[in-house]
């Protein structure tokens, strides 16, 4: 998943989607492979009925029963979805990011599964940037240096290796909330060209603050997290390469501090960063079921790239994982609405899958989707069943939140309410689409009010968030398939009433 806020990336998504591709040559409408259905057998865990016993009527004018099909979703099934993308991202050099054989394996096992139990594939096929940490990145001060798990390269920045004085614009780790500081061009007035500039993380989007700091005539820049403990950096994606022109990197909250000590002191110091921004094919998996009512469809994703630190198995395989399963359930249904499901690629990235998908599509096409339901981390060890709030989202969402609600606690959860964040429901969002979806928290401290029974307060809800542990072990089974079959139980209310959520 990647973190960010609805305000920060409200006029971000169009650019994501037509600039950023644009410069890497592909400015046509997607370009979607369509495969038939073949008659073979997948490997992604063994169904949870028999194929030969449907559970719901063949009539194509059914309605279908959401609570047999509910029932048929299993924590048996979504753990082998899980332990084979596990050893996908471990065969792949222990991630499955965009540009490595793992996503590609992990495409192809994902589409074969979908089709052995007749859901019709389409694959949206295109070109975008991908990124590589080539390793060795450090950053050198007077008595020490820091390198691997105190520093990464921020995905996109170009590499670079700067000495130079050290200006902190904002280093406070023990303040409650960041200042904003280093967010405009004005907070670097009295940067000395060639300076290396400490910033905090804060409310706005690394890529602005890099692109005001370099503008003040800055050498390098170093976003430090107070909260990340050695070993524990984290690094954001700035979205698009272009226009970006000084090394930049994530730094924990040791080397953070050792940095500032050298501001302070008015010294100087070494940041070398080695990582490369290349072209890479990928694509998107998308699957449906059509419906006797073509002109609507209810639409649920889950992003299948991992991040380049970790294998991706709450973040998001378990999204994938619940998608699959829902499929599995759904196999010979003929819903009133088309029930479709997209598997995106670069979700990590800057949302280029979801983002290419909606500016691609006609308004023909966008007005038939009556929701979108996003699946992005459903299986936080410390986490909760939280669900999406509709606040400042298209008209129709607030139904489907209260929708979601309900099914949660059907579930046997306790709904939480959480901001929509950063994911791929918000190119659907700033197209007007309704959106929706659940989430069982990512690095953030649980607090005492979103705790379920036996959560640890004030611990992260993922504490592997985009890390190497993110791995099979990294998962909460009891509410991956709570959130699971919430998804479920909306997705198919919605394709026997679309009208619940009418946009007007």
């Amino acid at each position: 998943m990647t973190r960010r806020t609805v305000g920060a990336l409200a006029s971000v998504w169009l650019v994501a989607a037509s600039g950023l591709i644009a410069a890497c040559g592909t400015v046509a409408p997607p370009t979607t492979t369509t495969h038939s259905i073949p008659s073979t057998s997948a490997s992604f865990g063994a169904p949870t009925t028999p194929a030969s016993a449907p559970i719901v009527s063949s009539s194509p004018t059914a309605t279908l029963d959401a609570a047999a099909l509910v029932g048929a979703i299993t924590e048996a099934g979504l753990r082998s979805h899980l332990d084979t993308l596990a050893e996908l991202s471990t065969a792949s050099n222990g991630f499955r990011a965009v540009g490595t054989h793992g996503f590609d394996a992990a495409a192809d096992l994902v589409a074969d599964e979908l089709r052995a139990v007749g859901w019709q594939v389409t694959e949206d096929e295109f070109t975008m940037p991908s990124f590589v940490d080539l390793g060795g990145s450090s950053l050198v001060v007077p008595g020490g240096s820091f390198g691997a798990g105190d520093l990464a390269p921020l995905i996109f920045a170009p590499a670079g290796d700067v000495t130079g004085p050290v200006v902190a614009i904002d280093w406070d780790p023990d303040a409650r909330e960041p200042t904003g500081l280093g967010c405009s061009a004005a907070d670097y007035a009295d940067v000395q060209e060639g300076a290396i500039v400490l910033v905090r993380s804060g409310p706005c989007r690394r890529r602005d603050a890099i692109l005001a700091a370099q503008s003040r005539g800055a050498a390098a820049f170093v976003a430090g997290y107070p909260s990340a403990d050695s070993g524990k950096v984290l690094r954001p994606t700035l979205i698009d390469p272009n226009g970006l022109e000084i090394p930049a990197a994530a730094a924990s909250r040791p080397a953070g501090d050792a940095l500032a000590a050298v501001a302070a002191a008015g010294g100087t110091a070494r940041l070398v960063t080695k990582a490369e921004t290349a072209s890479a094919a990928t694509r998107s998996v998308i699957a449906e079921l059509p419906g006797s009512d073509p002109g609507v469809v209810i639409m649920l994703g889950a992003h299948l790239d991992s991040v380049v630190d970790g294998p991706g198995i709450n973040d998001n395989a378990s999204g994938v994982a619940a998608l699959l399963e829902i499929a599995r359930a759904l196999r010979g249904s003929h819903p009133r609405a088309t029930i479709r499901l997209a598997f995106w690629t670069g979700e990590e990235l800057g949302l280029h899958g979801s983002s290419r998908y909606v500016t691609g599509r006609s308004k023909e096409d966008l007005d038939a989707i009556a929701a979108y339901l996003n699946a992005d981390m459903l299986a936080s060890p410390n986490g909760f069943t939280g669900v999406y709030d509709w606040v400042g989202a298209p008209a129709g969402s607030a139904a489907i939140s209260e929708l979601m609600t309900a099914a949660v606690e059907r579930a046997g959860g306790v709904a939480v309410t959480v901001p929509l964040g950063g994911s791929d429901h918000l190119p659907f969002d700033q197209a007007g689409i309704p959106i929706g979806g659940v989430h069982s928290g990512a690095s953030e401290p649980l607090s005492e009010k979103d705790a379920n029974p036996g959560s640890l307060v004030g611990k992260p809800a993922d504490p592997c968030y985009h890390q190497a542990c993110d791995d099979a072990s990294n998962v909460n089974l009891r509410l991956l398939r709570v959130l699971t079959a919430a998804l479920a139980d909306v997705a198919i209310g919605l394709s026997n009433d679309p009208s619940q959520v009418a946009r007007s």
